[in-house]
């Protein structure tokens, strides 16, 4: 009850009470939504809560949405494409899932021909330079990890081209995925939610993120998140980013342009996650491969590692 009276008041104080209210409701919503009873009720809350900050985003940063100008890069970047991953503490601090997936990105990348970089506390000032506010507010927990890893992405992508992904990213790399290497590409599949939780709403998924050097997307979000946190020392939710990306859409057609000309893909993105613990099945495994060949994982959630399931396989690299 502490923490959850310390984040009312403290997004009452940064924000407004309806930002507040609306995050303390939202604690009694998502217990409810699971009943098909409730989805129409969660729906009308999720919209509000979504139009309600985005709201508050918009006249906030209206200064900055209103004079955001992207000047297009004409230069040929002839280096070899890079693909991005972080694990802060390092690969030998990590977990095992995550070393398999890191790893998993790693292999796909040497056998394309990308140069795999991974980040960590030790090295990213190496590819790095950013702004004195972010870095202080970060230093003073004022913006937490996620926070931090979302604008480490978008400055990397932005600076260098290239792909991003989330550590806990599994790449099947039997074959190259052509769409990592295109102007613009993020994953663009719809989750199980049958209400609006996410502003997203499956039209993308910023731990899996490519773009062309200094493109307009993460140009974009570079810029607002710089602009965002110079006016706030705190983010006014969790997926902050993603109502940035909003912003964006909203607000810039070529932004716009870029996130609408990505199809539908990688439709079985949480496959993995979700069956970890169920006993591997070779024919529906290649079924999902069909059309999913990235897939999310998360070394948090709970797993009966018995022999042959998904898990054990994707240990065990004989998936």
């Amino acid at each position: 009850m502490e923490k959850v009276l310390k984040e009312y008041f403290l997004l009452k104080t940064n924000f407004s009470i309806t930002i507040a209210n609306n995050k303390l409701l939202e604690k009694f919503i998502a217990r409810l939504a699971k009943y098909s009873f409730f989805e129409k009720n969660a729906t009308k809350f999720y919209n509000k809560k979504h139009r309600d900050i985005l709201d508050f985003l918009e006249i906030n940063l209206s200064d900055f949405l209103s004079s955001y100008k992207y000047k297009k890069n004409s230069i040929n970047d002839e280096s070899k494409v890079k693909i991005f991953s972080l694990w802060l503490q390092g690969y030998e601090l990590a977990p095992e899932l995550v070393k398999r997936t890191i790893d998993s990105q790693k292999e796909y990348a040497n056998k394309f021909g990308y140069e795999y970089i991974l980040l960590d506390q030790n090295n990213l000032d190496k590819y790095i330079d950013l702004p004195e506010h972010i870095v202080g507010k970060y230093n003073e927990n004022k913006i937490d990890f996620i926070k931090y890893s979302d604008i480490i992405r978008t400055v990397l992508v932005s600076k260098y081209g290239g792909t991003w992904l989330d550590a806990t990213i599994y790449i099947d790399g039997v074959e190259k995925l052509n769409y990592l290497d295109g102007d613009f590409y993020t994953i663009r599949a719809s989750g199980k939610e049958k209400y609006p939780k996410y502003v997203a709403n499956g039209r993308w998924a910023l731990f899996c993120l490519s773009e062309k050097k200094e493109g307009i997307v993460c140009d974009f979000l570079k810029k607002i998140q710089f602009e965002y946190f110079e006016k706030f020392d705190y983010p006014i939710d969790y997926f902050l980013i993603d109502y940035l990306m909003e912003l964006g859409y909203k607000t810039n057609i070529d932004v716009r342009k870029e996130i609408d000309g990505v199809s539908y893909n990688n439709k079985n993105l949480y496959y993995l996650v979700d069956n970890f613990s169920n006993i591997y099945n070779e024919k529906e495994w290649k079924e999902i491969l069909e059309d999913t060949r990235i897939f999310k994982c998360s070394y948090k959630v709970s797993v009966n590692n018995i022999k042959d399931s998904f898990y054990y396989r994707l240990l065990e690299r004989r998936l």
